[in-house]
């Protein structure tokens, strides 16, 4: 049963994640590579739960194998905390990266594409009229002559 729904997770997430592949650039196409990956973490997250605190190492030695397998062990307890906090310390440090990279990427100016296009340097500029503007000067022609008369 769990392998039939570990197998429909996957073939989800792959699906949606293709159908988001032409929609890339609108809320759309982000949305639906936000719920294949929430489909393909389901996938693994019973998997990887169950290996970290339910499996168990097989006992090698009679003695210890006679033993039953209440969960008491202290070292087996050690290794699931250290799990555990594992987890948190890693979250953490995400966090804590995550906050970094908004705070330095918000000092950065966000440009708008057709202002740096109109602004630069051989970039079009759009046409004003203005009535009080003088016609170019030609470079063959006596500008002399024309103030004078």
């Amino acid at each position: 049963m769990f392998a039939e729904i570990i197998r429909l997770l996957i073939a989800a997430a792959c699906a949606l994640f293709v159908l988001s592949l032409p929609l890339s650039k609108t809320e759309t196409g982000a949305a639906l590579r936000r719920v294949a990956a929430v489909c393909f973490t389901l996938a693994f997250l019973p998997s990887l739960i169950i290996g970290l605190f339910y499996a168990r190492p097989a006992a090698t030695d009679t003695a210890s194998s006679a033993a039953p397998a209440s969960g008491s062990d202290p070292q087996a307890l050690l290794a699931d905390l250290g799990c555990i906090a594992l987890v948190v310390i890693v979250a953490f440090v995400a966090y804590m990266i995550l906050k970094l990279r908004s705070r330095f990427v918000s000092k950065a100016k966000t440009r708008d594409p057709w202002e740096a296009f109109f602004h630069r340097g051989g970039g079009k500029r759009p046409f004003t009229m203005h009535t009080s503007a003088r016609r170019s000067r030609s470079p063959f022609t006596d500008d002399d002559e024309d103030e004078s008369a």
